[in-house]
């Protein structure tokens, strides 16, 4: 078991109503880095639950952010940036609170999609359409506004994006993953249907993705599960694809597995935006971590540590 999943047991279950998650906030020595060339590891990456807040985007509507609650603690230019996509292409973030607030507390601004106070409307996927543009509103606003900037007292990286999204959110991520702004690509319980779906939105626009790719599959239950594989199979870009066999589709993201969930993108995240190398083992090699727990199956290209 990883120091992240031992610690994370005192990470208290973020509710619908909660705004601050308390975390031991403990400092733990960093793993061993061999950082990307001009990149260097945040020193964030050094606490392994921070204190987070939940909390609207300034001067960006539409949006919540997730981000370590005491800023001044943290070294300017630490905390990586992470735009989110929900499930259903919603806007609604409040059923991912658990593993975005999880995500947060290893030092990254999460920004999703959804207001602070919206609430989730059901829809059907016939009815939905995929918004990447709304992901990559919140990346340009984390990364260039003067909003944004005075909302995290510079603690923001601009330098390294990440995109994650879980199930039509997850197109969302795919589809913004072209980007040039972007550095980091993780998809949970999706994948491209074998005919455009969601507002047009097709297996063709995955040779436009440049970044490290993960996906993640909920196992045979997951509706997305044999899209997952599909998708995995047509990637040019380094990737991983993941499965936890019993999860399901929405376990990992809203459900009794997001601690789990919120591990694997931090550890991931981790990996490609910070060079974190013990993060990497989690999914690299015939001896990787994830490998080693019960219920996962793990594949990977075009990697190494």
């Amino acid at each position: 078991m990883s120091a992240r999943s031992m610690t994370a047991r005192t990470l208290l279950a973020a509710t619908v109503g909660a705004v601050v998650l308390a975390g031991s906030g403990a400092a733990v020595a960093a793993p061993t880095q061999d950082p990307p060339p001009s990149r260097t590891p945040s020193d964030a990456s050094t606490q392994t639950v921070l204190p987070t807040v939940r909390e609207a985007a300034d001067g960006l509507p539409g949006h919540t952010v997730y981000r370590p609650a005491d800023l001044k603690a943290l070294p300017k230019g630490s905390l990586p940036v992470i735009v989110y996509g929900n499930g259903a292409c919603a806007t609604s973030n409040l059923e991912a609170i658990t593993f975005l607030t999880g995500l947060a507390s290893q030092g990254y601004v999460v920004v999703a999609n959804g207001a602070v106070d919206e609430f989730p409307v059901p829809n059907s996927p016939g009815n939905t359409t995929a918004h990447p543009e709304a992901l990559l509103a919140a990346a340009h606003w984390a990364t260039e506004s003067k909003a944004a900037r005075k909302q995290f007292g510079g603690r923001e990286d601009r330098t390294r994006i990440g995109v994650l999204g879980h199930s039509c959110g997850g197109i969302e991520a795919l589809a913004a993953g072209t980007d040039p702004l972007v550095d980091a690509v993780a998809g949970f319980n999706t994948g491209y249907f074998p005919e455009p779906s969601f507002g047009g939105y097709g297996r063709d626009r995955l040779a436009g993705l440049h970044s490290p790719t993960l996906l993640v599959n909920g196992g045979p239950d997951d509706v997305a599960h044999q899209n997952s594989i599909d998708n995995y199979a047509l990637l040019d870009v380094p990737a991983v694809l993941a499965g936890d066999t019993t999860a399901g589709h929405s376990n990992l993201i809203s459900g009794t597995r997001a601690t789990t969930g919120w591990q694997v993108a931090a550890d991931w995240f981790d990996y490609v935006l910070r060079g974190d190398r013990a993060a990497g083992a989690r999914f690299v090699g015939p001896d990787c971590g994830l490998c080693a727990e019960a219920g996962w199956k793990i594949e990977s290209k075009g990697l190494s540590l």
